[in-house]
């Protein structure tokens, strides 16, 4: 292996040290080089990275817990979530004050939100706060607690008194699970009172889902399909949810 290949791999080993994956571009204009070159370093995987979805990423072999982890989400439906993501942060006008949830599709959110623009933003897990400090116009205020690594979130008691003083004109609130008889649903009951002060207290509430969360239950309830105003997600939304959404006058943007 030539030095500049093993320099370039210590380096990416390096910028993944805080985090499970970087976009195959990200990392080129990180290193300074193309993305060619990335993927010729990976293509066959050295030791503990490898080329996946258009990420690089750790390799972490086979072992995977069970539930939920940030770290085993953020690599499936990347498309879909760029999809929702563009869509959503549409909605964000100068001034605005968003509550951006946890999750692996509000980060989506943060990338099309333009760098010129003015807002404020709430938030409280780690991923979506690395998005956001990047945005030099933002005002951003985040919940504090005891980090849970699971869900990469700031949990605490004091963390919704926080929301206590904000007013919010968006919430961009994630799920793992919609259905129609058993609402909208997610794995973690640590995320469960966050999301739920927040639908109470934005002007429009706003479900960023793509279509392999319908008809699904997850353990943890927070909320109905009925109580957001709009709809986000990508185009393969089953049709029994399309209907049910218009019909309670919400609405969907696919």
């Amino acid at each position: 292996m030539d030095s500049k290949k093993a320099a370039r791999l210590k380096l990416m080993h390096q910028a993944l040290q805080d985090q499970h994956a970087i976009h195959l571009r990200e990392m080129a204009q990180l290193l300074g080089v193309s993305e060619m070159t990335l993927r010729r370093d990976l293509r066959l995987p050295p030791d503990g990275l490898r080329l996946l979805g258009g990420h690089v990423t750790r390799d972490v072999g086979g072992s995977e817990a069970p539930g939920y982890q940030v770290v085993e989400q953020d690599l499936r439906q990347v498309e879909e979530k760029r999809r929702i993501g563009r869509l959503a942060a549409a909605q964000i006008r100068a001034g605005d004050t968003v509550f951006l949830d946890c999750g692996t599709t509000t980060p989506f959110v943060v990338d099309f939100i333009p760098d010129d623009l003015e807002f404020t933003a709430v938030c409280h897990s780690l991923n979506v706060l690395l998005k956001l400090q990047q945005k030099v116009n933002c005002t951003l205020v985040v919940c504090g607690g005891t980090f849970q690594r699971k869900n990469q979130i700031f949990e605490s008691r004091l963390e919704t008194g926080v929301l206590d003083g904000v007013r919010l004109t968006h919430a961009f609130v994630s799920a793992a699970g919609v259905s129609e008889d058993f609402g909208v649903t997610c794995f973690n009951f640590n995320e469960v009172e966050v999301k739920q002060k927040v639908l109470r207290q934005a002007q429009q509430r706003l479900l960023l889902v793509d279509h392999t969360k319908f008809d699904v239950v997850r353990a943890a309830h927070f909320a109905a399909l009925d109580d957001f105003d709009l709809v986000v997600s990508d185009g393969r939304i089953p049709r029994s949810y399309r209907e049910r959404i218009e019909a309670n006058g919400a609405q969907l943007l696919t």
